[in-house]
């Protein structure tokens, strides 16, 4: 975390995780969510101070889904304002999935979705920016 003129500045680490079909796994945040409360988002979470991207989206991605990955190529973020910091949150390609999908208490769900599908879903509001931002 880094001390900025908005508040603390984070950075996250989330996987896009498609399946043979193409569809990408996306994680349902209970009504009870501090942050984005009964929204869908891609696995993955917050650096731990002095801990590297690739370890953080592994690490986030394990917890989150039981699913063990090897991140791939950046795709692009999308940042997400909060009272007195902020985040911004990269997303990345991953490979060699391998695993079950078992939630944390973080989410209450998963589902896998076509992109086209996301526009129909409540997303959260960093993962709405980081869509935004690869339109154009």
């Amino acid at each position: 975390m880094h001390e900025g003129a908005g508040g603390p500045f984070e950075l996250a680490a989330h996987a896009a995780i498609t399946d043979q079909r193409g569809r990408l796994l996306l994680l349902h945040r209970p009504e009870t969510s501090e942050w984005n409360p009964g929204r869908w988002e891609l696995p993955g979470g917050r650096l731990n101070p002095g801990e590297g991207i690739a370890r953080a989206l592994v690490r986030e991605t394990r917890e989150e889904t039981g699913l063990d990955v090897v991140p791939g190529r950046l795709l692009g973020a999308g940042p997400q304002e909060r009272p007195g910091s902020r985040t911004v949150h990269m997303v990345f390609a991953v490979t060699g999935v391998t695993g079950e999908v078992t939630l944390s208490p973080e989410h209450d769900a998963y589902r896998w979705v076509t992109p086209g599908g996301l526009s129909r879903l409540p997303l959260s509001d960093w993962m709405t920016a980081w869509i935004e931002s690869m339109r154009g």
